[in-house]
Protein backbone atom coordinates (compact mmCIF):
# COMPACT_ATOMS: atom_id res chain seq x y z
CA UNK A 1 0.00 0.00 0.00
CA UNK A 2 1.34 3.31 -0.86
CA UNK A 3 -0.44 6.28 0.61
CA UNK A 4 -0.13 9.75 0.37
CA UNK A 5 -0.19 11.90 4.01
CA UNK A 6 -0.90 15.55 4.07
CA UNK A 7 -0.92 17.84 6.45
CA UNK A 8 -2.44 21.46 5.70
CA UNK A 9 -1.44 24.15 7.44
CA UNK A 10 -2.40 28.05 7.86
CA UNK A 11 0.73 28.71 6.12
CA UNK A 12 2.28 25.33 5.06
CA UNK A 13 1.30 22.25 3.34
CA UNK A 14 3.38 18.94 4.38
CA UNK A 15 3.16 16.05 1.97
CA UNK A 16 4.69 12.05 2.49
CA UNK A 17 4.32 8.95 0.58
CA UNK A 18 4.49 5.95 2.73
CA UNK A 19 5.33 2.67 1.41
CA UNK A 20 4.75 -0.41 3.78
CA UNK A 21 4.27 1.83 6.78
CA UNK A 22 7.71 3.67 6.27
CA UNK A 23 8.17 7.02 4.98
CA UNK A 24 9.63 7.08 1.50
CA UNK A 25 9.71 10.78 0.17
CA UNK A 26 8.05 13.85 1.59
CA UNK A 27 7.56 17.61 0.82
CA UNK A 28 6.90 21.18 1.89
CA UNK A 29 4.85 23.73 0.27
CA UNK A 30 3.24 27.34 0.56
CA UNK A 31 -0.51 26.55 1.23
CA UNK A 32 -2.83 28.46 -1.31
CA UNK A 33 -6.82 28.30 -2.14
CA UNK A 34 -6.06 26.13 -4.67
CA UNK A 35 -8.48 24.09 -7.15
CA UNK A 36 -9.10 20.24 -7.22
CA UNK A 37 -7.27 20.44 -10.84
CA UNK A 38 -4.58 23.01 -9.80
CA UNK A 39 -3.62 20.30 -6.84
CA UNK A 40 -3.61 17.52 -8.73
CA UNK A 41 -1.07 18.93 -10.99
CA UNK A 42 0.98 20.27 -7.99
CA UNK A 43 0.92 16.61 -6.34
CA UNK A 44 1.72 14.86 -9.44
CA UNK A 45 4.57 16.75 -10.39
CA UNK A 46 5.89 16.75 -6.58
CA UNK A 47 5.50 12.76 -6.96
CA UNK A 48 7.37 11.98 -10.53
CA UNK A 49 9.88 14.72 -9.26
CA UNK A 50 11.39 11.47 -7.08
CA UNK A 51 9.99 8.76 -9.26
CA UNK A 52 6.89 7.99 -7.65
CA UNK A 53 3.62 7.32 -9.44
CA UNK A 54 -0.27 7.85 -8.08
CA UNK A 55 -0.60 6.89 -4.82
CA UNK A 56 -2.94 3.45 -3.88
CA UNK A 57 -4.51 5.83 -0.65
CA UNK A 58 -4.90 9.27 0.53
CA UNK A 59 -5.29 10.27 4.47
CA UNK A 60 -4.79 13.99 5.41
CA UNK A 61 -5.29 16.99 8.18
CA UNK A 62 -6.69 20.04 6.84
CA UNK A 63 -7.21 23.16 8.89
CA UNK A 64 -8.52 25.51 5.81
CA UNK A 65 -12.11 24.48 5.44
CA UNK A 66 -11.69 25.47 1.76
CA UNK A 67 -8.91 22.98 0.87
CA UNK A 68 -9.95 20.44 2.70
CA UNK A 69 -12.70 20.35 0.28
CA UNK A 70 -10.65 20.52 -2.66
CA UNK A 71 -8.66 17.74 -1.07
CA UNK A 72 -11.39 15.60 -1.20
CA UNK A 73 -12.49 16.76 -4.46
CA UNK A 74 -8.80 15.87 -6.05
CA UNK A 75 -9.05 12.36 -4.93
CA UNK A 76 -12.55 11.75 -6.02
CA UNK A 77 -12.26 12.89 -9.62
CA UNK A 78 -8.11 11.91 -10.39
CA UNK A 79 -7.93 8.55 -7.66
CA UNK A 80 -11.63 7.29 -7.06
CA UNK A 81 -11.29 7.22 -3.87
CA UNK A 82 -12.77 8.99 -0.79
CA UNK A 83 -9.96 10.15 1.06
CA UNK A 84 -9.52 9.48 4.86
CA UNK A 85 -10.29 13.07 6.17
CA UNK A 86 -8.71 13.27 10.12
CA UNK A 87 -11.30 13.87 12.65
CA UNK A 88 -12.36 13.10 16.24
CA UNK A 89 -14.47 10.63 14.66
CA UNK A 90 -11.68 8.91 12.17
CA UNK A 91 -8.58 9.19 14.51
CA UNK A 92 -9.18 6.60 16.25
CA UNK A 93 -7.87 7.89 19.84
CA UNK A 94 -10.44 8.43 22.96
CA UNK A 95 -10.64 11.85 24.54
CA UNK A 96 -11.41 14.08 27.49
CA UNK A 97 -12.33 17.13 25.46
CA UNK A 98 -15.49 18.68 26.37
CA UNK A 99 -16.44 18.88 22.82
CA UNK A 100 -14.39 16.75 20.70
CA UNK A 101 -15.60 18.13 17.60
CA UNK A 102 -13.30 21.52 18.35
CA UNK A 103 -10.10 19.32 18.17
CA UNK A 104 -7.40 20.27 15.49
CA UNK A 105 -7.07 17.38 12.74
CA UNK A 106 -3.53 17.56 13.32
CA UNK A 107 -3.83 18.16 16.92
CA UNK A 108 -5.24 14.80 16.54
CA UNK A 109 -2.46 13.31 14.22
CA UNK A 110 0.44 14.35 16.85
CA UNK A 111 -1.74 12.72 19.48
CA UNK A 112 -1.91 9.38 17.77
CA UNK A 113 1.94 9.79 16.74
CA UNK A 114 3.03 10.42 19.98
CA UNK A 115 0.73 7.60 21.47
CA UNK A 116 2.54 5.18 18.89
CA UNK A 117 5.92 5.74 20.48
CA UNK A 118 4.20 3.81 23.45
CA UNK A 119 6.21 6.21 26.37
CA UNK A 120 3.34 7.93 27.52
CA UNK A 121 2.17 9.89 29.48
CA UNK A 122 3.61 12.27 26.47
CA UNK A 123 3.57 16.00 25.67
CA UNK A 124 3.78 17.30 21.37
CA UNK A 125 4.48 21.52 21.07
CA UNK A 126 3.98 21.80 17.98
CA UNK A 127 5.24 25.23 16.17
CA UNK A 128 3.58 26.68 13.89
CA UNK A 129 1.70 29.66 12.89
CA UNK A 130 -0.06 28.62 16.28
CA UNK A 131 1.72 26.86 19.01
CA UNK A 132 -0.53 24.06 20.77
CA UNK A 133 0.19 21.70 22.93
CA UNK A 134 -1.30 18.61 23.72
CA UNK A 135 -1.58 15.80 25.54
CA UNK A 136 -2.20 12.55 25.83
CA UNK A 137 -2.18 10.27 29.42
CA UNK A 138 -0.79 7.41 30.78
CA UNK A 139 -3.54 5.26 29.13
CA UNK A 140 -3.49 6.48 25.81
CA UNK A 141 -6.53 8.86 25.90
CA UNK A 142 -6.10 12.32 24.80
CA UNK A 143 -6.52 14.63 27.90
CA UNK A 144 -6.49 18.26 25.44
CA UNK A 145 -4.25 20.67 25.87
CA UNK A 146 -2.86 24.58 25.04
CA UNK A 147 -2.81 26.86 22.33
CA UNK A 148 -0.56 30.17 21.89
CA UNK A 149 0.32 32.15 18.96
CA UNK A 150 2.90 31.05 17.01
CA UNK A 151 6.45 32.78 16.95
CA UNK A 152 5.67 34.05 13.04
CA UNK A 153 2.51 35.28 14.36
CA UNK A 154 3.75 37.01 17.04
CA UNK A 155 6.20 38.90 15.61
CA UNK A 156 3.69 39.50 12.67
CA UNK A 157 1.24 41.12 15.04
CA UNK A 158 4.20 43.14 16.67
CA UNK A 159 5.61 44.60 13.77
CA UNK A 160 1.57 45.63 12.70
CA UNK A 161 1.03 47.50 15.68
CA UNK A 162 4.01 49.25 16.25
CA UNK A 163 4.87 51.39 13.69
CA UNK A 164 8.75 52.06 14.13
CA UNK A 165 9.45 48.32 14.20
CA UNK A 166 10.15 46.73 10.79
CA UNK A 167 9.93 43.36 9.72
CA UNK A 168 13.26 41.28 10.11
CA UNK A 169 14.59 37.83 9.63
CA UNK A 170 13.84 36.03 13.15
CA UNK A 171 16.85 34.17 13.57
CA UNK A 172 18.01 33.66 17.70
CA UNK A 173 20.63 36.18 18.65
CA UNK A 174 24.20 35.51 20.35
CA UNK A 175 22.86 37.25 23.69
CA UNK A 176 20.18 37.85 25.65
CA UNK A 177 20.57 41.60 25.28
CA UNK A 178 20.36 42.92 21.96
CA UNK A 179 22.59 45.57 20.91
CA UNK A 180 20.58 46.82 17.92
CA UNK A 181 16.17 46.78 17.33
CA UNK A 182 16.83 44.10 15.47
CA UNK A 183 18.36 41.95 17.82
CA UNK A 184 16.32 43.20 20.42
CA UNK A 185 13.45 42.44 18.75
CA UNK A 186 15.03 38.34 17.93
CA UNK A 187 15.96 38.10 21.41
CA UNK A 188 12.49 39.36 23.04
CA UNK A 189 10.60 37.19 21.05
CA UNK A 190 12.51 33.92 20.12
CA UNK A 191 13.65 33.58 23.93
CA UNK A 192 10.25 34.74 25.15
CA UNK A 193 8.59 32.03 22.83
CA UNK A 194 11.44 29.17 24.69
CA UNK A 195 10.62 30.00 28.18
CA UNK A 196 7.18 30.26 27.55
CA UNK A 197 7.34 26.74 26.47
CA UNK A 198 9.49 25.41 29.56
CA UNK A 199 6.98 27.45 31.59
CA UNK A 200 3.78 25.45 30.31
CA UNK A 201 5.07 22.08 29.91
CA UNK A 202 5.65 22.48 33.75
CA UNK A 203 2.40 23.28 34.55
CA UNK A 204 1.14 20.53 32.09
CA UNK A 205 3.85 17.99 33.69
CA UNK A 206 2.66 18.72 37.42
CA UNK A 207 -1.12 18.20 36.39
CA UNK A 208 0.16 14.55 34.94
CA UNK A 209 0.91 11.38 36.72
CA UNK A 210 4.64 10.56 35.63
CA UNK A 211 7.26 12.03 33.79
CA UNK A 212 6.24 12.75 30.01
CA UNK A 213 7.90 12.10 26.80
CA UNK A 214 8.08 15.47 25.16
CA UNK A 215 7.89 15.87 21.53
CA UNK A 216 8.67 19.15 19.31
CA UNK A 217 7.64 19.76 16.07
CA UNK A 218 6.27 22.22 13.26
CA UNK A 219 8.24 24.79 11.52
CA UNK A 220 9.67 26.07 14.40
CA UNK A 221 9.96 22.71 16.32
CA UNK A 222 13.94 22.20 15.68
CA UNK A 223 14.86 25.60 16.10
CA UNK A 224 12.96 26.47 19.81
CA UNK A 225 12.80 23.11 20.79
CA UNK A 226 16.81 22.97 20.81
CA UNK A 227 16.71 25.83 22.99
CA UNK A 228 14.25 24.65 25.70
CA UNK A 229 15.92 23.00 29.32
CA UNK A 230 13.41 20.39 28.94
CA UNK A 231 14.66 17.33 26.50
CA UNK A 232 12.38 17.37 23.84
CA UNK A 233 12.51 14.68 20.80
CA UNK A 234 12.23 16.75 17.59
CA UNK A 235 10.18 15.07 14.86
CA UNK A 236 9.66 17.49 12.26
CA UNK A 237 7.57 14.92 10.08
CA UNK A 238 5.84 13.64 13.45
CA UNK A 239 2.14 14.86 12.08
CA UNK A 240 2.84 13.11 8.76
CA UNK A 241 3.35 10.04 10.87
CA UNK A 242 -0.13 10.07 12.59
CA UNK A 243 -1.67 11.19 9.62
CA UNK A 244 -0.18 7.49 7.91
CA UNK A 245 -1.34 5.67 10.77
CA UNK A 246 -4.94 7.37 11.09
CA UNK A 247 -5.09 6.11 7.16
CA UNK A 248 -4.06 2.55 7.52
CA UNK A 249 -6.37 2.03 10.75
CA UNK A 250 -9.47 3.25 8.68
CA UNK A 251 -8.59 1.22 5.56
CA UNK A 252 -7.71 -1.95 7.71
CA UNK A 253 -11.63 -0.95 9.50
CA UNK A 254 -12.57 -0.61 5.77
CA UNK A 255 -11.50 -3.52 4.10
Amino acid sequence: MKRLAIDIGNTKTALAIFEGGHLSGQWRIRTQRWTADEFRVLVEALLSSEGFSAPDDVAFACVVPQVRHTVINMCEKWLKLLPVDVSCSTAGIETCYKYPHEIGPDRLANAVAAAMSGKLPAIVADFGTATTYDVIDSGGRYLGGAISPGVGTSAGELFKKAERLNPIDLVFPDHAVGRTTADAIRSGVLFSAVGAADHIIDLISSELDSIPELWATGGWGRALGSKCRHDFKICPELTLLGINEIGRKNREEVY
